[in-house]
C-alpha cells in the first residue's frame, strides 16, 4: 500500500512539481494538496495520511513554524517535513525544534524529496543539502543536553 501525503503550499506550481516527483515513485503518492493552514488542519484532522509536507511561509514568514506548534496543540500525531526557500543553517535547527521531522530547502527538491520522505517514514530525521549532518549532530547534542 502506498504512503499517503499531504501537501500545504500556497504556491500551486511548486504543489504540481511536487506531486510529479513523488508520484513517480511506487510506494508514494500525494493524496492532496492544501493551500491554506485551516484547510489543512481540517484535512488531516478527518482523513488518514502517512507524512505532510508544509511549505515554511504558508500563511506568513514563519506560518509553517506556527503550524507545527497548532499541530503539537491539537495532537494530531502525524511526521511534518517543512519546504523552505531558507538556507539550512537559518531555519532547519528551529523547524526541528519545534517538531519537524524533516527540513527540506526548495533547491534540493529534485534530489532530496524521496530520500527526506523515506527517511523520515522509516523514522528518522533528514535535513537537505550539504550542511544537513551537521544540523542533525547539533540537534542531537540539544536534545542530549535539554532531555
Amino acid at each position: 500500500m502506498k504512503k499517503r501525503i499531504i501537501i500545504l503550499d500556497d504556491e500551486p506550481l511548486m504543489a504540481m512539481l511536487m506531486k510529479e516527483i513523488i508520484n513517480e515513485d511506487p510506494q508514494l503518492e500525494m493524496v492532496q494538496m492544501a493551500t491554506e493552514k485551516k484547510d489543512f488542519i481540517e484535512s488531516v484532522s478527518q482523513n488518514p495520511y502517512d507524512v505532510a509536507i508544509i511549505d515554511i511561509s504558508v500563511g506568513g514568514r514563519e506560518g509553517g513554524i506556527e503550524l507545527l506548534h497548532i499541530m503539537k496543540t491539537i495532537s494530531i500525531n502525524l511526521p511534518l517535513i517543512i519546504l523552505s526557500a531558507h538556507d539550512e543553517l537559518h531555519y532547519a535547527l528551529k523547524c526541528l525544534q519545534a517538531g519537524a521531522r524533516g527540513y527540506i530547502n526548495k533547491k534540493y527538491i529534485c534530489t532530496d524529496v524521496i530520500r527526506c520522505l523515506n527517511q523520515v517514514l522509516g523514522g528518522y530525521l533528514f535535513v537537505s543539502g550539504d550542511k544537513g549532518e551537521h544540523i542533525l549532530k547539533e540537534y542531537r547534542k540539544l536534545n542530549v543536553l535539554v532531555g
